[in-house]
């Protein structure tokens, strides 16, 4: 299935986190700090722009938020993970998870049984 628009919708509220091809989340630290960070919304291609600028240490667990309801986007299956939906057409929804580890390039989509993977190869741990 080749997808050309990428709609993603936060799991919780339903509220469309993309925007001119980027997802668009408020990201928190343990230590207080946020920001907004913008990705690429296709899936494999890790580009981002974080404001303010946050310098992230290595292996770093990042807590990305829905920008609307604020609910931590962690996901319940893979703890590692953020989940959200991609929204292909009003009656087909898939699940994106990716990495929430700094350095960690994982992102996997799937619906139901099937999953494709991108980037580097580790367990949904």
């Amino acid at each position: 299935m080749i997808i050309n628009q990428y709609d993603y919708h936060c799991p919780k509220c339903d509220y469309k986190l993309s925007e001119n091809n980027q997802v668009i989340f408020t990201i928190k630290r343990d230590n207080g700090e946020q920001a907004v960070l913008h990705l690429d919304a296709k899936p494999g291609s890790y580009l981002s722009n974080c404001d303010p600028k946050i310098n992230f240490n290595e292996k770093e667990i990042i807590d990305f938020h829905c920008p609307k309801c604020d609910v931590n986007l962690k996901s319940d299956k893979y703890a590692r993970f953020v989940e959200i939906i991609l929204r292909v057409s009003p009656k087909v929804d898939m699940e994106v998870f990716f990495s929430r580890v700094h350095g960690v390039r994982q992102t996997f989509v799937g619906i139901e049984d099937f999953e494709e993977e991108y980037g580097d190869k580790i367990a949904k741990v």
